[in-house]
């Protein structure tokens, strides 16, 4: 018998026959394509299950823990509520059975043992005060205390009253200067009053004032042009006075006489000068000008002259001083290059003499003395 494909007997490297694998395909018994449908479904089937019996395990296990916790937390309330409970009835019996106050031993720590004790005397008449307590004596003062106490009071009602009359004058101090400060406002009113009714008065005789003022400035104005021309027509009148009178317009023939020569003339009838005279005195006059001018020019050319004397004089030293620099400079060239030349020879020679006497070099010419004497 053959092996079957897929057997493990069944050789990878063998042809195998087509028939034969024709025989196996169409064999409805002996086929079998893809995987098993049904067998995958009831594993999916059997997960499913599996999984909801456990989520249901979980869920129920959740729950009953949530159930358990709930009623833990439930538990404990009630436990710190019985334990507050107790608690407090614990506090109640002790703040009500067990109080400081009522232990045995409390006098020994009570911080009131002194402030409640009774003193060592109450009076003259105390049961607890024997022959030997030295407690009574001559002139005491039981009611010593009692009588501050009264003083006290007596004193401090004296201060309130003092300080209830201090008080009411206050209040009138208080209410006068309100009445005063109403008063000084009324006085200052009135005085504003006053002062604007003052000025108002002020400002009303200003403007009458300026009234009459510009009524008064003009009577001055058409006064003054009044006035003008009266003074035109006077110096009219005068110039008409003066250009008709001889010896004002100086009328030379005012001032000839028959007995006085033609050079002479009346002083007291004529002040003027004749046409003669004006032309000797103009004539005279331009020749002091002309003299004046002369010696302007002449002081001119001299002052030029001055100058150009100066110039050349300055122009001559600036030569000078020129030429001497010139020459300094030669001067200190030349001592530069005798020097030099002096400092070249010194030089040369100092070498000459460090290779004749210092150095002592050996050249060919000593080698050239062997061989050459008969010594």
């Amino acid at each position: 018998m053959s092996a079957i494909i897929g057997d493990p007997r069944f050789p990878r490297t063998k042809r195998f026959d087509m028939e034969e694998r024709k025989r196996l395909i169409f064999n409805a018994k002996q086929r079998n394509f893809g995987v098993d449908v049904n067998a995958l479904a009831a594993q999916k089937a059997e997960k499913q299950l599996a999984a909801a019996r456990e989520a249901e395990y979980d869920k129920h296990h959740a729950s009953m823990t949530a159930y358990y916790d709930k009623q833990l937390v439930l538990m404990e309330q009630e436990r710190r509520e019985v334990q507050a409970a107790l608690n407090r009835n614990v506090a109640e019996f002790r703040k009500e059975h067990q109080k400081k106050e009522q232990r045995r031993e409390y006098d020994l720590s009570d911080p009131n043992a002194t402030r409640n004790s009774l003193p060592a005397r109450v009076g003259d008449a105390d049961a607890r005060i024997g022959v030997s307590s030295a407690q009574v004596f001559e002139g005491e003062d039981l009611r010593a205390g009692e009588r501050r106490r009264v003083q006290a009071a007596q004193q401090r009602a004296w201060c309130d009253a003092q300080q209830a009359e201090r008080d009411a004058a206050t209040l009138a101090e208080q209410e006068a200067e309100i009445a005063h400060g109403e008063l000084v406002k009324q006085q200052e009113a009135y005085q504003s009053a006053v002062v604007a009714a003052q000025e108002e008065a002020r400002r009303a005789f200003e403007r009458d004032v300026a009234r009459e003022n510009a009524a008064l400035a003009e009577e001055a104005l058409a006064r003054a042009i009044e006035e003008k021309h009266a003074s035109d027509a006077a110096a009219e009148a005068e110039a008409e006075a003066v250009a008709v009178d001889a010896t004002l317009a100086e009328d030379p023939s005012v001032g000839a006489t028959n007995y006085l020569s033609e050079t002479r003339v009346r002083a007291d009838h004529w002040k003027g000068m004749r046409r003669e005279d004006h032309l000797r005195y103009a004539a005279e006059q331009q020749a002091q000008r002309d003299a004046k001018a002369t010696a302007a020019e002449e002081e001119a050319a001299a002052n030029r002259a001055h100058f150009a004397q100066s110039e050349l004089v300055r122009k001559t030293l600036e030569q000078r001083a020129e030429q001497v620099e010139q020459f300094k400079l030669e001067q200190r060239a030349a001592v530069f290059n005798t020097v030099r030349a002096q400092r070249e020879e010194k030089h040369q020679r100092d070498a000459s003499t460090r290779r004749s006497f210092v150095e002592n070099s050996i050249g060919p010419e000593y080698f050239g003395y062997f061989g050459n004497s008969a010594r």
